[in-house]
Parts: structure tokens; sequence; C-alpha cells
């Protein structure tokens, strides 16, 4: 019985098994880089199970305050201030990642605005580059350092 029937727990528990038990019995190069690949793919699918709902609030909660912040700066009525009303008009009623994930498209919308009309030289233009940043390191984190595994 396990005591942790979480996804990602139901992960590690698949890539024991096929490491331990497959991985061995295996003497083809090629079924051997395949599975290698398997076993990657699973353990960035893990990283993001145990993620992905809390960065996509956090990237939410983020764009949405620095987006506020910044649209009495900016033209009023313009794209971002279009992007930030769907968004208060969409809060979040669960942590089910479908509503989780309808929310994160309208973040995404708002940082979209802000890299757009923001300018290069606007003082708090760091502040909305930080926001790709923080995602970009998500996504790495999800995906890990790319590489062809199991080949020279």
């Amino acid at each position: 019985m396990m005591t942790q029937p979480s996804a990602d727990r139901l992960l590690e528990v698949v890539r024991k098994e096929l490491s331990d038990n497959l991985f061995p019995a295996i003497t083809d190069p090629q079924a051997t880089a395949n599975l290698q690949m398997v076993l990657h793919v699973l353990g960035t699918i893990g990283v993001r199970v145990r993620n992905e709902i809390a960065w996509m609030c956090e990237e939410v909660a983020a764009a949405e305050e620095l987006g506020a912040s910044i649209a009495t700066e900016l033209p009023p009525a313009g794209p971002l201030t279009t992007a930030l009303e769907r968004l208060s008009l969409a809060p979040l009623v669960s942590l089910h990642l479908d509503d989780v994930a309808a929310r994160y498209a309208l973040g995404t919308e708002v940082l979209s605005c802000l890299l757009e009309q923001v300018p290069a030289d606007h003082p708090r233009r760091g502040e909305v580059e930080r926001l790709l940043d923080d995602r970009l390191a998500h996504e790495v984190a999800v995906m890990g350092e790319f590489a062809l595994v199991g080949r020279s």
C-alpha cells in the first residue's frame, strides 16, 4: 500500500520499477537509450506535477500585481487594462488544474501586454522582464537540461 498516493509518488514508483527491473535486462543499445529517455520524461513530469499549480498561481498573482501597478503609468483603456479586467472577472475558484490553467491563460495575456506595452527605457521594465525570467526558470526546472539521453 502506498501511503503517499500523489501523482509524483506514482511516477517515482514507475521510474524505480523500470530502473531496477527492466533496465538491467535490456541488452539492445537502442532500447536502453529509449528507456533512458522514458525515465527522463517521467522525471520531468514529476517536477511538473509537484509544482505546476503553485507556479501558475504565483505567476498569475505576480503579473496581476505588477500589471495593476504599471497600468496607472500607461495610457488608459489599452490592452493591458483590458487584460487586467478580464483577469479580475475570473477569480480562482478552485485548485483543479483546468481552473488554474484557465486563469493562467488570462495571466499570460497580462504578461504579454506588459512585455509589449512597457518600453525598454521605462524604469520598471526590469520588473516586467523578471516575470518572464521567472516563467522561463520554471520551464527549465520542468524540462531539465536538454540532452539526448543515451546518445553520444
